[in-house]
Formats: structure tokens, sequence, C-alpha cells
């Protein structure tokens, strides 16, 4: 009986595409002049993208905190916002 070599897992880790989408917007929300509006709408598509990947499950609590950061940005409270990205921020990283 001959051994197999495994076959590698080269898929990122549940909530990759969440964590990437926090990085981009907090360093868009760093500048002078944020754009809450854009902002929030990269927060949503890192969201599809999660979904699309069937991380949500395994990240729910965090996938929950952005949907919530994207309506605050929305609504002009970008400090509230910027919290809530840092701690699920921390929260996905391993």
């Amino acid at each position: 009986m001959a051994i197999q070599d495994a076959v590698p897992n080269i898929r990122p880790r549940a909530g990759h595409d969440l964590l990437t989408g926090i990085d981009s917007v907090l360093s868009r929300l760093d500048t002078p002049e944020p754009d809450g509006d854009g902002a929030a709408e990269f927060l949503l598509i890192a969201l599809v993208r999660c979904a699309a990947c069937g991380d949500i499950p395994q990240v729910r609590a965090q996938a929950d905190a952005v949907r919530f950061a994207a309506a605050l940005l929305r609504d002009g409270m970008t400090e509230r916002a910027v919290l809530m990205l840092k701690q699920a921020r921390m929260d996905l990283l391993p």
C-alpha cells in the first residue's frame, strides 16, 4: 500500500474576507475626511464575500458587528463604528 501525500488546505481561514475588509475600511477612516458611505458599502461587500464562502456561521458575532458598524457609518457615527470594527478585528485575528 502506497502512502499518498495529503492535499494541502489552501483555503483561507474563516473570516478572512471580513478581516481584509475591516483593515481596508479602518485605513480609509483614518484619513482627514473619511468617506462613511463608501466605507459602509465596502464593509457590506466584505460581508457578501464572507457569506459566499460559507464562513458566516463560524464568524457570526463578528459579521453582526461589521453589519452594525456599516449602519453606524451611514448614520455618521464614525467613532463608534471604528470601535466596533477594531473589536471585531481583534476577534478575527488568530
